[in-house]
């Protein structure tokens, strides 16, 4: 406690102090808490922007809220995370989820830097080969219209009379 609250406090019991301390810090606290809540939990990553901060700055928000008294658990933390990335990142997603990774937020930060990194290598690489292939293809000619099988026009015959029929016996 600081010297100037000290001096205010020192003729009040606990319980006075305890109740002049709320009524001084309680609402700041709660909308504090209430304004971290809205950020974190509105939080997107937009287009390009790098990850590395963008989780740096969740994190930091996570921790603020503990420090406000509102602890969330691991996996909820990472998930508010997960949840909050790019399209880009959905594969990582869902290899994380599906591998049920336990670790904390800052080696699953690392885990997503490297992931972004790995796109960004996958990217130039279609880049190079796009530039590298960029000449006309040839045109084989005119294809001709492959020939369909023909069936007799008239249709098979069937014989008549008795000589197409098999003999019955009597038994």
């Amino acid at each position: 406690m600081s010297s100037e609250l000290q001096r205010k406090h020192q003729d009040m019991d606990l319980t006075a102090i305890i109740e002049h301390l709320k009524k001084m810090f309680g609402t700041q606290s709660r909308t504090s808490r209430y304004q971290l809540s809205k950020d974190l939990f509105g939080s997107k990553l937009i287009g390009n922007s790098p990850v590395g901060l963008y989780v740096n700055h969740m994190t930091d928000l996570i921790e603020e809220l503990e420090k406000l008294g509102c602890k969330l658990d691991k996996e909820l933390s990472q998930d508010l995370i997960l949840q909050s990335l790019s399209e880009s990142f959905s594969q990582f997603v869902i290899n994380f989820n599906m591998n049920k990774m336990d670790c904390d937020l800052h080696e699953m930060l690392n885990m997503l830097i490297d992931y972004e990194n790995q796109l960004a290598s996958e990217k130039k690489k279609g880049i190079v080969m796009l530039d590298g292939n960029s000449s006309k293809k040839k045109g084989k000619g005119k294809s001709k219209p492959k020939k369909r099988p023909t069936a007799p026009k008239g249709g098979v015959s069937k014989p008549k009379g008795k000589e197409g029929k098999a003999e019955q016996s009597d038994v």
